[in-house]
This record gives structure tokens, C-alpha cells and sequence, in this order.
């Protein structure tokens, strides 16, 4: 993806310092913020620049273009959650049991809270289907699907009835709004039942629910 916002200087080689790390670090989070509230053609890198309180030239000097930052601001999270599925399909492998399900369950609704822009995100650059979607589809949310899948298929191997267990392609659209929904709709949910679903009552409830729903799919 090749769409430099503008000339940007030469970089230095080798691995960044704790500063400048804690700078891309700022920059990435502004710039998924702000990505996620208006959409990749609504932002400019002057926005990212403002919205992280840094000088546009240092977003320049580490990100070749605004095509490279959307890339770099949405790879932490999705890269996240990978390494979170990978790692429950790996204990699923050694023969665990509930209890490893309802750390899943807790996980992907604290995940959920933590990255509610990539949700947003992959609605818009879905609805759009250009160039990012097909690299967003291909890089992140078709392997993220197929981890899912082939978790689901190991409690499919090991169920009494085997056949009872839905498909994933029931299962993981109904995990991902349980562990996603409630953070892109944070205002509706207060004012109408007077509760914050960032607060951590509710993401622990949250997580048990989704372990019960998902316990009682699979």
C-alpha cells in the first residue's frame, strides 16, 4: 500500500531508543483514535499530529506515509489478539478443560475494552472494500477466523455430542459481538441502564456471560 501523504527524511538505521519508542508508541494511539473516529480519508497527519501533542516533521520521520501509519496504528491490537488465540488453542491442545474456556471468555471481552477502534475501523474499511480491506481481510481477520475455527473444532473433538456443537461460522459472529458490541455502544448502554462498561464489575460479568453462552455452544 503506496499513498505517501508526504516526502518524508531519512531514517535511522537500528533498533529506536526508549524515547523515541515511547513516541511511536503516543503516535500510534493517536493515530488509531483518530483513524477509528473519522475514517482514513477524514484524517490528516496534521490531526494525528495535534491529537498526540507531538510535531508533524516526527510522524514524518518515522512513518513513511499515512498508509504505513493506519498499518502500524491497527497492527499492535490485531497482532494481540493472535498471539491470545494461539496461545488458548496451544492449552486447548494439552487437554484443558472449563477453566481454560472461561479464560478465554474473560480475555476476548477485555480485549474488546481495550481495542473498541479496531472494531470500528474494520466497519468502515469494510464497507469501502478497497485496497486496506483487502490487506486488513488477508493480513489480520482471516487467520484471527481461522484460529477461532480450529479452536472450535478441538472442543468439537472431544464433545460427547459432537454434532451439537455449532459451526463456527455461528459461534465466532456471536463471541466477537458479546466480547465487542458493548464498547462501540458505551453512551446507549449507560443512559439506558445506568452502568459503564469499561468499569471492572462489568468487564468481569461480561466475561462470565460469555463464558456461559460459549460453554453452552461448545
Amino acid at each position: 500500500m503506496t499513498s505517501p501523504d508526504t516526502p518524508s527524511p531519512k531514517r535511522r538505521r537500528g533498533r529506536p531508543s526508549h524515547e523515541e519508542g515511547a513516541a511511536i508508541a503516543l503516535i500510534r494511539s493517536a493515530a488509531l483514535r483518530e483513524f477509528a473516529r473519522a475514517g482514513f480519508a477524514g484524517v490528516s497527519i496534521a490531526d494525528i499530529a495535534a491529537a498526540a501533542g507531538v510535531a508533524k516533521p516526527l510522524i514524518h520521520y518515522h512513518f513513511e506515509s499515512k498508509d504505513a501509519l493506519w498499518e502500524a496504528a491497527i497492527s499492535e491490537g490485531f497482532e494481540a489478539l493472535q498471539r491470545e488465540l494461539a496461545a488458548f488453542r496451544v492449552t486447548l491442545g494439552a487437554g484443558a478443560g472449563p477453566e481454560t474456556l472461561r479464560m478465554l471468555a474473560h480475555q476476548l471481552v477485555r480485549y474488546g475494552a481495550r481495542y473498541p477502534e479496531l472494531t470500528r475501523i474494520v466497519i468502515q474499511e469494510s464497507g469501502d472494500g478497497g485496497e486496506r480491506w483487502q490487506w486488513l481481510l488477508q493480513t489480520y481477520l482471516l487467520p484471527a477466523y481461522r484460529l477461532a475455527e480450529l479452536a472450535i473444532e478441538g472442543f468439537r473433538a472431544v464433545s460427547a455430542q459432537p454434532q451439537a456443537v455449532p459451526t463456527a461460522a455461528h459461534v465466532i459472529p456471536l463471541m466477537l459481538g458479546m466480547m465487542n458490541f458493548p464498547f462501540l455502544e458505551t453512551q446507549v448502554i449507560r443512559e439506558a441502564f445506568g452502568v459503564e462498561v469499561q468499569s471492572e464489575g462489568y468487564l468481569r460479568e461480561q466475561g462470565e456471560v460469555l463464558f456461559r453462552v460459549m460453554r453452552a455452544l461448545v
